[in-house]
Order: structure tokens, then sequence, then C-alpha cells
């Protein structure tokens, strides 16, 4: 057991001493976080913890886990997955219950990556993070296209699951198509109609499955008479797993069964007429299923204690799917570190926190999107409700709240300076948003001209030591943004802001172009560069020359695998002569692109250029393809370059390349040269000439040699 491990035992063994009414589905989980077999047998593991007492959905999980394990049925087939859902019912858990079974992490040894998405993603974060996590650090991307392709050459050679959770826009998910053959997505969605993916529809839970997840969360055996309680309220909440959890913890704070039943059911009809009379319509089985869910929120959060339902409420000023920290706690609620990780555990047991994630050492919490709407209307409700049903808020408008959170981050500054803050794992990440929240647009614009006492841009300089250099990119990019919707307003400082922001991004596209193809190449001679990682440069950079050589140097490093990939880079190459030069350098390993480098060659419009691309294709080409070079050299009107581009035609020729129509073509090209030139040429088809007609035909042509050179001197 590791030092962090022991903490969480200590933690563990303090909270069962201490039973201040604590429910135990808390206690279990903090005992699954230090238990062994919960460590995953992956490198990577992104996955969020299982609760313990999850409870299989074999009906779909079975389904979906073959799906996974087979091939693709196409070669070179991204196979992806997803499953649809309402909320609440239970996809995020059986996509992480996937990603913790065995034979899952067996199968994709590269890792289990993780991304949850929610209304407003922050998908550049969450590549560049993959990416990290996929060993390069030095990647710096400035937009989601490039971090996308450079994880597609990180991952072309990979066995990995790529898991991206609650999409709520189909468009969302074409950044993260970036894996090899080897790999799998699973999507989970509610109704994102996502392009090529399997379809899998979870359903519900069945009775027996309601029954089995209310007796795990108690963790005790249920008389007959609980029994049949435990049905009606399994029904009562559309067996919908959230709703049975939040119901569960109420049981084990010692509500009645009976009485639970009774508020559920009064609760659920006031929902119900309230929307009947909003929006005068009958309802469907899938509003009646969200009556139920918003009714146990509404019980949970009812019976918190003040203090605990504010806490909760201040939830709300937070974005969508974040990871919460206790650090982050204790800002947001103005507490020490112990305090909020005491208030983290209670809204856990509750069932109104989620486990967070699993890739870091720090327990940390997710709040369920549905909660999430809750905990921000309740930041901007009245503080004293004007009816009992409703519950008590903080009164606030939303820029009050962000403005609020903000000033506690400030007093954390040195000078007032947002570059001098300790990072929390969370303020870095979402720094400008709350600016923009709290309608503090011109401290982003100097947050962003922000120095350290050396002279550097302080807000970089803080993301890079971070390793959060894709926070910046993401930053400078909404500032941007900003800056342009404020055009009509400001011309000026739109205009120079607008300067400002594209020069930064295109110092960032110089730092690809600086590192040489020579250092490259040597960075994966010493093995401090995986091949991957090396591919992956070259394709980042802008410029032609540049990339050619690149792929020149590192070619012979690259394993089969993610040979397909440098063909992708070499096709893209937008200059004609360099193209041809990187198609001429795969053409050893693709013999089918030939025909392609030889277009390549053939249209490039700098005759010593043609020429190289030539008689570097020279030695590859096969018979098929002689005549169409050899008719390419012919063209070249400048007599040297014509000459040396035949000449390594010819040297390369072998008996059993030509035919006589091509033997025929040889010779009337080569008679467009001059005597000394074909005379320079003509030794190199001396082993065609005796194919054809034997060593007599070769000695009548040093006889002719002889004569025709006599005749004309």
């Amino acid at each position: 057991m590791n030092g962090t491990q022991a903490e969480k035992a200590i933690d563990v063994i303090r909270l069962a001493s201490q039973q201040e009414g604590e429910s135990l589905c808390g206690l279990l989980d903090l005992i699954a976080q230090i238990a062994p077999h919960s460590r995953p047998k992956t490198g990577i593991f992104q996955a969020p913890p299982l609760p313990t007492y999850y409870v299989e959905r074999p009906e779909l999980s079975q389904e979906v886990k073959q799906r996974l394990l087979g091939e693709a049925t196409r070669t070179g087939t991204l196979v992806i997955s997803a499953i649809y859902g309402l909320g609440g019912i239970g996809k995020s858990t059986v996509a992480a219950a996937l990603a913790h079974e065995p034979e899952i992490q067996s199968h994709f040894p590269d890792g289990i990556f993780w991304a949850t998405l929610g209304q407003q993603p922050d998908i550049l974060s969450f590549l560049s993070t993959w990416i990290q996590a996929l060993g390069d650090y030095d990647f710096k991307p400035i937009n989601s296209d490039s971090a996308s392709l450079q994880l597609r050459t990180l991952l072309a050679d990979k066995k990995a699951l790529l898991v991206v959770d609650d999409v709520w826009h189909p468009e969302h998910v074409e950044p993260f198509r970036v894996a090899g053959a080897g790999c799998r997505v699973l999507v989970t969605t509610r109704e994102a109609p996502v392009s090529g993916a399997i379809r899998y529809d979870l359903d519900v839970m069945t009775p027996e499955q309601s029954l089995e997840l209310l007796t795990s969360c108690l963790n005790q055996e249920l008389t007959e008479v609980e029994q049949e309680s435990a049905e009606t309220l399994a029904k009562t909440v559309g067996y919908l797993p959230l709703a049975l959890e939040l119901a569960a913890s109420q049981v084990s704070d010692g509500i009645s069964w009976a009485e639970l039943l009774e508020d559920l059911a009064a609760e659920i009809a006031d929902l119900e007429t309230l929307d009947r009379w909003e929006a005068e319509e009958a309802s469907s089985e899938a509003k009646r299923k969200n009556y139920s869910l918003v009714a146990s929120f509404n019980l949970s959060l009812r019976r918190l204690p003040a203090a605990r339902l504010k806490c909760f409420a201040w939830l709300g000023v937070l974005p969508d799917d974040v990871t919460i920290t206790e650090k982050l706690a204790a800002t947001l609620w103005e507490c020490s570190s112990i305090q909020g990780k005491k208030t983290l555990r209670y809204l856990r047991q509750k069932a109104l926190l989620l486990p967070g994630v699993s890739s870091t050492q720090e327990t940390n919490y997710r709040l369920h999107d549905l909660l999430h709407d809750l905990a921000r209307n309740l930041l901007q409700s009245s503080t004293t409700p004007e009816t009992a049903s409703k519950l008590p808020g903080l009164g606030l408008s939303i820029p009050e709240a962000h403005q609020q959170l903000l000033a506690r981050y400030r007093q954390q500054t040195t000078n007032g300076l947002w570059h001098t803050l300790t990072d929390d794992g969370y303020i870095y990440s979402q720094l400008i948003w709350h600016l923009e929240k709290a309608q503090k647009i011109e401290e982003i614009h100097r947050l962003l001209q922000e120095e350290t006492p050396e002279g550097y841009n302080g807000w970089y300089w803080q993301c890079e030591k971070e390793g959060k250099t894709a926070n910046f990119v993401k930053d400078i990019s909404r500032a941007w943004a900003i800056a342009e919707g404020n055009f009509t307003e400001n011309r000026t400082e739109s205009i120079s802001l607008h300067c400002r922001y594209a020069l930064i991004f295109s110092s960032f596209n110089s730092l690809a172009g600086n590192i040489p193809p020579e250092l490259i190449a040597a960075l994966l001679e010493q093995e401090i560069w995986k091949p991957a990682q090396a591919l992956a440069y070259v394709r980042q950079s802008k410029d032609s020359e540049h990339q050619a050589e690149g792929l020149e140097k590192i070619i012979e490093y690259l394993p089969p695998s993610l040979l397909p990939e440098a063909l992708e880079v070499a096709r893209a190459i937008g200059d004609g002569r360099y193209r041809a030069k990187a198609l001429r350098g795969l053409a050893p390993h693709f013999p089918e692109v030939l025909p392609e480098a030889l277009d390549a060659a053939i249209a490039i419009r700098h005759t010593p250029s043609r020429v190289e691309a030539l008689v570097g294709l020279a030695p590859y080409l096969p018979q098929s393809l002689l005549s169409e070079a050899l008719d390419a050299a012919r063209a070249i009107g400048n007599e040297y370059h014509r000459t040396i581009a035949l000449e390594r035609l010819v040297e390369n020729l072998t008996p059993s390349s030509v035919d006589y129509p091509l033997w025929q073509q040889i010779l009337h090209t080569l008679a467009s040269l001059t005597r000394p030139n074909f005379l320079e040429a003509l030794p190199h088809l001396a082993p065609v000439i005796i194919k054809f007609g034997g060593v007599e035909a070769l000695r009548e042509t040093v006889k002719a040699v002889k004569d025709v050179s006599r005749w004309w001197k």
C-alpha cells in the first residue's frame, strides 16, 4: 500500500469510528478506492471507479463487450459503439463497468481513455490530456484539429479503448475519431445521432435488478414487508438507478419506507400537475420517469441541513462535468480543506455526488448533469421561497455568483496577478470561463497580458509549468472570439487584440517548425522519442520541405503499423516537388503508390527538381510505369537534364523488366540525345541487347558505334 492509499485507509477508519449517521454507501466507496482489486491492469486507466453496489446489466453490457472485443468487419475501419438512454438510466456506469472488466483491459493493453463531454465540452483539453497520457508532453496543439491529428498518429499502432461519455451533440464526437484499427470507441449519449456507430439502447433496470441495487446500497437483506415496499418504491421511481440510489440513501438515514413512498407520490403528483398546467399536454412515459427522478432529487435536497443545502447550491456556479476536488471545495465554500473534504463525502453519501475520475491519486467527485441543473436553479432561487414546496436558494444572479467565486480566488493571488495562483486542479482550466460569466471581459484581456518578473507571458508560463498549455490555447481562442464580437463597439481595441492573438498563434505554429529533421532522427536513434511522436511532429510542420525531409530521416525507424500514417502525411504535402520526394521515400514500402509518385514527379514544373524526382524513382519503377517515365524524360527540353534522367532510368533496367515494345521506346528516347550522351547510356543496355539479339547483336552494336563515330566525328 502506497502513501496515498494509507491516507485513504486512515480516512476510512476515522469515518467508521465517528458514526455520525453517515451512509454505509459512502464508507464502501472509500474502501473500494484502496482495495487492491480496484487497480487497473492497463498502464493508462482514466475510467471512473465503480460504486461498490454496482449491479450488472448483462442484457446490454455483454453485447457491447463482444463488439468491443471483436474484429472490425472491414480492415482499417474504426469500430464505434454508442449506448443510448435517458438521463439517470446508468449509461456511464455501464461504460465504466466495461472498462473495469479484466478481459477488456487485457484486450486493450495500451490504455482505457475517458472523456466526459457534457453540453459545452472543452474538447481541446481532453485531447491534450490524452496526448500527454501517451507520453508526448512537448506537443502544443493550437486547435482540436491539430490535436486530433497528433492523437491519430500516436494511436496508429496502439490497442486502446476510447470512451466518449455524455455526448450531447454529434459533431463533438468527430475529434475523437482518432484511433487505429486496433482501437475501439465507446460513446454514451441520450439522443445525439453518432454517424457510423453501432447503436445499443439501455432500458431501465428490471424489477430484480432494482431490488438488488437497493439491497446492496442498504447492505442488508430485506424482510418480506420491506421487500414489498422496495418493489413499490422501485416502480414509483421508474426503475431508474440514480433515483433508486437516492431513495436508498434516505432509507439508510432512517426515513421509513411508508413515509418515503408517500412523499415521493406527493412530489411526483405536484410535478405532473405543474407540467400539465404549463405545457397543457398529457404526460409521456419518458416524462413520468423524469418526474420520478426530479422528485427523488427534491426529497433528498429537502432533507439536507441548511448549511449543506447552501453548499450544494454553490455547485451550480461550476461548469458541466468538471472534477470536484477538496481544494476546489475549500475555495468554493470558504472553508478549510478538511471541512471541504467532509462536506464532499457527506454529499456523496446522500447520492448527490458521483465518484470522480481514476486518473489521479487525489479523491475527487463529479456532479450528474441533472443534479447540476438543480444546483444552478438553487443558486438563483429566492432565499425566501413563496411556497413551502420550493427550496430556499442563494438569491444570486449568474454574474454575481461568478464574481463572488472570483473574489475568493483573487485573495489567493500575489498582487492580484492571476498567474500567481496555485493550481488546485480546477481554476487554470476554468478561469476565463468564470471571468466571462462574471462579465469581466476587460480582465480576460489583461490576464493574457500579465508578465512574470523575468518578462515572460505570465499565464502561458504558468500553464506550461503545470503541463496545461492546451488551456492557454483555449483561452487565447476564446479571448480572440470575444474581441471579434466587440468590433462594432470598439474597433481600435478589437483590431489590436485580433493582431495580438494572431501573433500568439503564429508563435505556436513556429514551435513545431523549429525542430530540424536531423534532430528528430537523432532523438529517435537515441530512443528519446518514440516513432509515433516523431511522425506526429513531422506532420505538425507547416513547411513542405521540412515535412519531406523529416519523413526521409525517420522512415527507417517507423514500424510497419505507422507506415500508413506516414503515407497520409506524404500525400498531404502541398508542394508537388516535396510531395514527390516524400512518396519516393515511401516507394520501397508501398509499391502501390508508385503511379501516384510518378504523377507527382511528372507534374513538377521546376526541371532540375523533376529530374531529381524521376531519378529517385527509377530503381523502383516496374515495367508498367517505365514507358511513362521514359516519355517524361524525353519531354525534358534541356539536353543536360534529359540525359541525366534517361541515364538513370536506363541504369536500372533489367532484362526481365523490358519487353520488345519497351525496348523500342527506349531506343527512340535515347535517339533524342546527342551522340556523346547516347554513348554514355548505351553500356547499360548491354544485358537487354543480349536478351533480344544474343551476344552477336552486342558485337554488331559495338561495330556500329565504331562505324558511326568514324563517319561523323
